[in-house]
């Protein structure tokens, strides 16, 4: 915990901003630390009532007391209230970090709306709403290191962080921003599959989650890479190595990649 807890300001809270406010006043930070703005009321009282966080009436209010403030609005919306945002900001007449997690909007087109000087650029995944989350956070020359480390700090309570290349921000969205979608779909098709060869729905759910719960421990755990684990699962002539044929026959990676590139393709779009 920080020794003198910084006053956190969330524009929005959607599921995004609310998993990373409830994540923080959660693992201890100071509930009186936290605060939203969030037009929509039915989302707000979800968000008061999960973080415990005070919601703010005006974002003037909210830039008045914030030394951190996390941009967790839709990059189609910053465009229409940059302008406001920024405003509010000069009226604030203070030196704060701006951390967005908006898809697309680079470093560049953020300094050039806001006229800030400490502003990092984050990609999280969805992830962070049961504190498993990936984090990508990127920043320009000259913020300083006690400020990317704060950064880390808040996203810690919820999340792995990797810091990256602005340039690689739209990889990182088709890959972290958007794989968790892509494994819920591998998912529900090996529970598909289960059912297709006579397991219940159930029994096929609890097999496969397992499945990939103990995969993933096994490659967290082996110095080996997947294709090394894959072929340590591959007896001669066996059943795994039948099913991966079956994958290889069908393009299974060649559809994953593609799919990381459309998500990729989406964001650059979303930036210009």
């Amino acid at each position: 915990m920080l020794s003198s807890a910084k006053k956190i300001f969330f524009i929005g809270a959607g599921n995004m901003g609310a998993a990373i406010s409830k994540a923080l006043t959660e693992n201890g930070y100071p509930v009186s630390s936290v605060f939203f703005y969030e037009p929509d009321s039915h989302v707000a009282s979800i968000a008061a009532e999960k973080s415990k966080a005070t919601r703010l009436a005006t974002l003037a209010e909210g830039f008045s007391k914030a030394d951190i403030v996390f941009l967790c609005i839709k990059p189609q919306i910053f465009s229409k209230i940059s302008a406001s945002l920024r405003k509010e900001m000069e009226a604030a007449s203070k030196e704060m970090i701006v951390v967005s997690i908006m898809a697309g909007v680079t470093l560049l087109s953020l300094r050039t709306a806001l006229k800030m000087k400490n502003i990092v650029r984050t990609m999280p995944n969805i992830a962070i709403t049961v504190k498993k989350g990936t984090v990508a956070i990127a920043s320009e020359e000259g913020i300083e290191e006690s400020v990317l480390q704060t950064v880390e700090f808040l996203f810690s309570t919820c999340a792995n962080t990797v810091r990256v290349l602005e340039s690689q921000m739209d990889a990182v969205t088709g890959l972290s921003g958007s794989g968790p979608a892509f494994v819920f779909q591998f998912i529900e098709a090996l529970v598909m599959g289960g059912v297709k060869v006579g397991l219940t729905r159930d029994a096929a759910m609890r097999l496969a989650l397992s499945t990939v719960e103990g995969s993933i421990e096994m490659l967290k755990d082996s110095k080996l890479n997947p294709g090394e684990l894959t072929a340590n699962v591959c007896s001669p002539a066996g059943t795994t190595i039948a099913g991966v044929q079956e994958l290889e026959n069908k393009a299974f990676r060649g559809a994953v990649m593609a799919a990381v590139e459309a998500a990729v393709r989406r964001s650059t779009e979303l930036g210009k």
